[in-house]
């Protein structure tokens, strides 16, 4: 499924401000199972709005009821540890948020595929940059707003364990367990109706093109799919498995 387009929003800039991401979570748990602000305590009401505000408009945006169920309860349950739960947030960020997703896939995935070790806020302002030449209409900030959001992505992976450092971000390679590889094919899969490596969401894996067809091959996941391959073809069917 393909988000709309229009105007980016600025929830990457106030998603990235958030101290704690731990707190963010909370609040996910807690909105899904009762009303009231979660967790968030700041000085004012004006700054808690804000967080929630962004949080309801920058990542709880599901594609259908099964693509929120599954979210909620991997934030919620007990299966996922901690950091993985970080890894799927960033995985829901991605589909929720326009902008967000943007620069991830052209920015971080291309820098994790290519080898990179490090990533700096100019390549992400620049990126910007061309990306409010491309769409004046969709992109129409200040040059210090588009220099905020770059510190602010860079931000967001740090607390997402996704990149560690200050000026210069160190780029960390998460662990992908079989437990959230599953998490994540379900995910691409739910989000986007293409059954193919095709689909579009498969580039965040972090995994290419071969080891993710390795890993689909897994012998350990056999019970959750099924896979045919002609050639270079490959077709993922899920199978119902709780």
């Amino acid at each position: 499924m393909t988000r709309s387009v229009g105007t980016y929003s600025s929830d990457c800039n106030v998603i990235g401000s958030i101290p704690d991401y731990g707190v963010l979570l909370d609040y996910i748990i807690e909105k899904n199972t009762a009303s009231g602000d979660g967790g968030f305590v700041f000085r004012t009401q004006n700054t808690v709005s804000r967080f929630t505000k962004s949080i309801d408009t920058g990542v709880l945006q599901f594609a259908s009821e099964a693509h929120k169920k599954m979210f909620m309860d991997a934030i919620a349950g007990e299966k996922y540890t901690r950091a993985e739960k970080m890894i799927i947030l960033f995985w829901q960020m991605v589909y929720a948020n326009r902008l967000f997703g943007k620069i991830t896939g052209s920015i971080f995935m291309p820098a994790i595929y290519s080898g990179r070790v490090t990533l700096d806020k100019n390549e992400v302002l620049s990126y910007l940059r061309f990306l409010q030449k491309e769409e004046p209409q969709s992109l129409p900030w200040s040059e210090n707003t588009l220099d905020t959001t770059a510190s602010k992505y860079l931000s967001t992976l740090k607390k997402l364990g996704l990149a560690e450092g200050s000026l210069i971000k160190t780029i960390l390679h998460p662990v992908i367990s079989d437990n959230l590889f599953v998490y994540f094919v379900r995910w691409a899969l739910a989000v986007d109706s293409n059954k193919t490596l095709n689909n579009p969401y498969f580039f965040y894996s972090f995994y290419d093109n071969n080891g993710l067809i390795s890993r689909l091959k897994k012998i350990d996941l056999i019970p959750y799919w099924n896979i045919s391959q002609i050639g270079n073809d490959v077709t993922i069917e899920l199978k119902h498995h709780e």
